[in-house]
């Protein structure tokens, strides 16, 4: 297919565009200074002479924390550029993809979040992704929504980049140990959205790696084999401007069936990504 793929210069972006290419499709990738989501126009314009079958957005206003300050261009970004396209394709009847966030759920399940669980964010990051979600559904039968979580990979800074440089000038390092998810690696991420996507079978999925564990023991396989100690803490011990969920497993029952294969545990994705950044590095 032709594609048109959002974001493609941030972490997630610089890792799906070569693997669509891998997957035989005809990808134009478009950053920020390509294409202004916000700028409805701009937004017609550009797809228009695109002339993409499919459309992946992966470009976000995701800046957690900062989005408790300046809601206005959370909702601009996530919520109305979300909609700009969405009209775009429901003009020139073309599908959807919408990269989403377990950050739309209030983390108080005691049991993985399936795809049709109700939606209560807490923050404002995840209300605005949520609001993308509802312009997405509003205005296209044809749409696939990913969500997914604790997202890390070479281009961009990421829970393990920060672990394997603190772990590099200290000796002991404390880490959150009372909120749990999956971790999820831009490769595994984008391997199943090229699957996806093959399928037409249109809805929500939850795409992380596989089996869940906490901010703290994920940090300590980061730093497996390293002398560091990692010390488990609670939130309460680290404030933020914007609240985490405490529990945002996603179920991917729905995913498996219909990518037709289990997802790698995140250990194993984990491992891999390790071991491609050690062969990156200059000698």
């Amino acid at each position: 297919m032709r594609v048109l793929v959002t974001g493609s210069a941030g972490m997630l972006g610089r890792v799906l565009v070569p693997c669509l290419q891998q997957h035989g499709h005809v990808v134009n990738g478009v950053d920020r200074a390509e294409l202004d989501i916000t700028n409805y126009r701009d937004v017609i314009e550009t797809v228009g002479d695109l002339g993409p079958e499919l459309i992946i957005h992966g470009a976000a206003y995701t800046q957690v924390d900062l989005a408790e300050s300046e809601p206005e261009q959370a909702y601009k970004v996530n919520a109305y550029g979300t909609e700009n396209l969405a009209v775009a394709c429901q003009k020139l009847d073309i599908p959807m993809l919408y990269i989403s966030t377990d950050y739309v759920f209030d983390g108080l399940s005691d049991r993985p979040y399936q795809p049709w669980d109700q939606q209560n964010p807490s923050s404002v990051y995840g209300k605005s992704k949520l609001a993308g979600e509802k312009a997405l559904q509003s205005l296209l039968s044809k749409c696939y929504i990913t969500r997914t979580s604790w997202l890390y990979g070479p281009h961009g800074k990421n829970f393990v980049e920060t672990m394997l440089q603190l772990g590099a000038d200290r000796k002991q390092l404390n880490v959150v140990a009372d909120q749990h998810g999956s971790p999820t690696s831009t490769a595994t991420l984008s391997q199943i959205i090229c699957e996806l996507i093959e399928t037409e079978r249109w809805g929500i999925y939850h795409a992380t790696d596989g089996g869940a564990t906490t901010w703290c023991d994920f940090a300590r396989e980061i730093l497996a084999g390293q002398d560091v100690e990692v010390l488990p803490c609670e939130t309460k011990d680290f404030p933020r401007p914007a609240p985490r969920p405490k529990y945002s497993v996603l179920d991917k029952t729905s995913l498996i069936d219909t990518i037709g294969r289990d997802v790698v545990p995140w250990q194993e994705a984990l491992s891999s990504y390790l071991k491609l950044r050690t062969q990156l590095q200059p000698a």
